[in-house]
């Protein structure tokens, strides 16, 4: 047996309380784990560079740059289904954040790009992995979603106030001439003719 620890970030960023704002809904970002250390999920690599993203390997610091509440379930899964797991995130290792989902999420309950994934549609595949029921397509999901289908399987969550902490790597300053050149990175590979 192994374990799989799902966390759920309540994030006090502007973007953070603009999400809770469109879709009132206490979390804003989901991320997998199997050691409780290191979690895996889309996201931004950086703080300051939003437009740096995509499937990325995040600290729990990452997520307490400031006071933070933040809710984990536990699940037992076996061998086979991590190895799943894991054979899945190789696949989709080198794709880009879907930004244009995120987006849309809160207007349209978000959209299909093949290109990329957000939080959202990544943990909805880990859980599609381990046969759990979600009420829509993959992509479809939002972070409430994923977490009722947990909650409907009799799992419970923790809820756990991290203290802040400094990881000096994730906070570093970008310029804004490095943050134009992620976003038009990020925007070709999602829509461009640049492959993810």
């Amino acid at each position: 047996m192994a374990d799989l620890y799902i966390l759920f970030e309540r994030s006090n960023s502007l973007i953070g309380k603009l999400g809770r704002f469109l879709m009132p809904y206490p979390y804003t970002h989901v991320t997998i784990s199997f050691d409780n250390k290191t979690y895996h999920s889309f996201s931004r690599r950086k703080l300051h560079d939003p437009f740096d993203a995509g499937f990325t390997e995040e600290k729990l610091a990452y997520f307490a740059y400031e006071d933070v509440e933040v809710k984990i379930y536990k699940l037992e899964i076996s061998e086979e289904e991590k190895e799943k797991i894991m054979d899945f995130m190789d696949t989709i290792k080198d794709m880009p954040f879907d930004v244009g989902d995120m987006i849309l999420m809160p207007l349209v309950h978000g959209h299909c790009n093949p290109r990329g994934y957000n939080c959202m549609s990544f943990v909805s595949e880990v859980l599609a992995i381990l046969g759990y029921p979600l009420p829509n397509k993959l992509y479809k999901n939002s972070i409430e979603d994923i977490e009722n289908a947990l909650i409907n399987k009799g799992i419970e969550g923790e809820v756990i106030k991290l203290p802040k902490q400094i990881d000096e790597e994730y906070m570093a300053d970008v310029s804004l001439k490095q943050k134009l050149a992620s976003f038009r990175k990020l925007f070709d590979k999602l829509y461009g003719k640049e492959k993810a």
